[in-house]
């Protein structure tokens, strides 16, 4: 008699209790998921073809020059700096209208199924910041609910715009220009001359190497360096392809096998490193002979030039 009245009691005990362990379980995902969207959104905010996953991009991928002054919430540059407030949109997203906003609807490619929410951004000049606010229905008996008021579950996250790399450069051009140009253009002229160019691949025509000779005639107008032929400590011939300005000794590779540079190549050149003299470093350019990856070192092969002090460059 006992069990039977103190069963039902503990039935609904346990019941409650698996179902509160489900509810923070899902509410602790939400908060999670939310925060990584944030982080990769923030993360690939300098360049809206990234990919959310991986950061990967073609290099002729841009959004432009100015897309910072102009098409990132931002208003009176030449005034008076202030943000130019905030665009939030729901998501998943279908539509679009301007660049925020495609970089907003980006989340949902790593937004799970069932789950909605809004995604914001919000410029406040000297921070950028990116809202994510995510929203699950949790499914609970009708029993349960008169005790746990709880059919969502939600979390938010926040994460902050940040680029070191242009940050030092705008902080460099600042210190440099401002007081050379300050009061010799007017804000409004200042603003007619953000004009993006009318060229969209910013990476550079492509180039097609068949040859030794043309790769390294390519590499002297790369670096803006000059053919020289130096002598090493045991009197041998070293000629350098392309000598640059600070006087490291670049040099091209297209047909050479790993057996003909370790035997002739690698002795001089690290003869010239250690002499410190003619040559303030050696760089090697590799060049595929084909969409398989021909002609290009081993990774043994690499480490081993490395550890002799020669930087290695692949070229596609």
């Amino acid at each position: 008699m006992e069990a039977a009245l103190v069963f039902p009691f503990i039935l609904l005990c346990t019941i409650t209790l698996l179902f509160v362990g489900i509810y923070m379980y899902q509410r602790v995902y939400i908060q999670q998921t939310a925060i990584t969207i944030a982080e990769r959104l923030a993360f690939t905010w300098d360049n809206s073809h990234k990919d959310i996953l991986t950061g990967n991009y073609a290099p002729n991928e841009t959004d432009g020059l100015y897309w910072r002054l102009t098409q990132d919430k931002i208003s009176d540059l030449f005034g008076l700096l202030v943000g130019g407030g905030t665009t939030q949109i729901a998501i998943p997203a279908t539509d679009s209208s301007n660049l925020v906003e495609r970089k907003l609807a980006k989340s949902a490619v790593i937004l799970p199924q069932g789950i909605t929410g809004t995604a914001k951004f919000t410029n406040y000049a000297l921070d950028r910041q990116v809202e994510v606010q995510l929203n699950k229905p949790f499914l609970i008996p009708v029993f349960i609910e008169k005790w746990f008021d709880a059919e969502t579950t939600s979390g938010k996250g926040i994460s902050h715009v940040v680029e070191p790399i242009e940050l030092i450069r705008l902080t460099d051009i600042t210190r440099t220009y401002f007081k050379a140009i300050k009061g010799r253009i007017s804000p409004q002229k200042a603003r007619e001359a953000l004009v993006e160019p009318d060229r969209s691949d910013l990476s550079g025509p492509s180039v097609t190497i068949q040859s030794e000779r043309q790769a390294a005639a390519y590499l002297r107008s790369l670096v803006g360096g000059k053919e020289v032929v130096l002598t090493t400590l045991s009197g041998k011939s070293r000629t350098v392809d392309a000598l640059d300005a600070r006087g490291i000794g670049h040099q091209a590779f297209y047909s050479m096998t790993e057996f003909q540079l370790r035997m002739e190549q690698l002795p001089k050149d690290i003869e010239l490193i250690e002499q410190g003299t003619q040559i303030q470093g050696v760089v090697w350019h590799f060049f595929k002979k084909g969409a398989n990856g021909k002609g290009i070192p081993s990774s043994s092969f690499r480490k081993e030039l490395e550890s002799k002090g020669i930087v290695i460059v692949i070229h596609n």
